[in-house]
């Protein structure tokens, strides 16, 4: 039986379920989520909110009984995802109701909950049918805008400038994608939370030291902007894949025909490695293909030389999405 390394820091709890959750009550990703303690990253629930997901302590196996599918620090069966972060935890996510934390014994609270919104979200999301993208999002008069982009092509970068300029934003590293009853894509609200690392803040004029860092022994820092947070799920009105050409000298827009949107897509999609063992890679396909019919999809391409040009980039998209 899960023992915690110790009592004060990781309490007892009583196999806490949707019926009888945790104390704690956060919004995130359109999902009402119990948990086992609080998350100051993530927004407060609704009051009277029916509870979507539980976030509990307990006992994880170190393998599952019968993985469709293993890759890199995880394992994946329908239904279930198995994740685990050498020196942290293992998680395991069941059925998109609960995630269940085994933590190692010198865990700490904020690597906890910092990796838990991590992979171990992105895979509760598919579990719910969502559409989990690596990209940030911000609010325009037409609807959401997202950015797209692999580690390192600025997306939390720029969004944050768009932020600076008075822009209200949606999400930074995972923006989500459900659709209304109408069969609208709709970008849904994240959490309150940059994650940069000292290059982006310097650029966005921030002071590296001042602001906390993501984990102990990480360099990334963390940007709250609660203040210009978007609250509310947005139709989507454009999708920008960021991206970085060696061989450019400016910043190109390429629209995209549907075929190669749906492409874009699932190359963006947030831990799509687990949706082969999950079962869900045709209901995901059947999303993205929805997405790419209802939305415009451009590629971004700009010289890869270290210069982020947010002002100009900037100008640029705005140029697209205000017509």
């Amino acid at each position: 039986m899960f023992k915690p390394a110790c009592s004060d820091k990781f309490p007892p709890l009583v196999a806490p379920t949707l019926d009888n959750p945790p104390p704690h009550r956060h919004r995130v990703y359109g999902l009402t989520v119990a948990t086992w303690i609080p998350f100051p990253e993530l927004e407060p629930a609704l009051a009277g909110a029916q509870v979507d997901a539980v976030f509990r302590l307990g006992d994880v196996p170190a393998q599952l009984e019968s993985p469709q599918f293993s890759g890199a620090r995880f394992q994946a069966a329908p239904g279930r995802l198995l994740a685990w972060i050498d020196g942290v935890a293992r998680y395991l996510v069941v059925d998109g109701r609960e995630i269940v934390v085994q933590p190692e014994p010198a865990a700490i609270d904020g690597d906890l909950r910092a990796l838990l919104l991590c992979s171990p979200m992105g895979g509760l999301l598919h579990q719910h049918g969502l559409l989990p993208l690596h990209a940030s999002a911000i609010a325009t008069s037409r609807g959401a805008v997202v950015f797209m982009g692999n580690s390192g092509r600025g997306k939390s970068t720029l969004a944050a400038h768009f932020a600076k300029r008075g822009f209200r934003v949606l999400a930074d590293d995972i923006a989500v994608i459900r659709f209304d009853d109408a069969g609208r894509p709709l970008a849904e609200p994240g959490l309150p939370q940059f994650k940069l690392w000292p290059n982006s803040v310097a650029e966005l004029g921030e002071d590296t030291a001042a602001l906390p860092r993501l984990r102990p022994q990480m360099e990334k820092r963390t940007l709250a902007f609660s203040e210009s947070f978007h609250r509310e799920p947005l139709p989507i009105a454009r999708i920008f894949a960021l991206e970085a050409d060696n061989q450019s000298r400016d910043i190109r827009l390429s629209p995209q025909p549907v075929l190669d949107r749906v492409r874009l897509l699932l190359d963006h999609t947030y831990r799509a490695q687990y949706l082969p063992g999950l079962g869900l890679q045709k209901a995901h396909f059947q999303s993205l293909s929805r997405v790419a019919a209802a939305v415009p999809v451009a590629r971004v391409t700009r010289p890869d030389d270290g210069k982020f040009r947010l002002a100009e980039l900037a100008d640029l998209l705005v140029a697209d999405f205000s017509q």
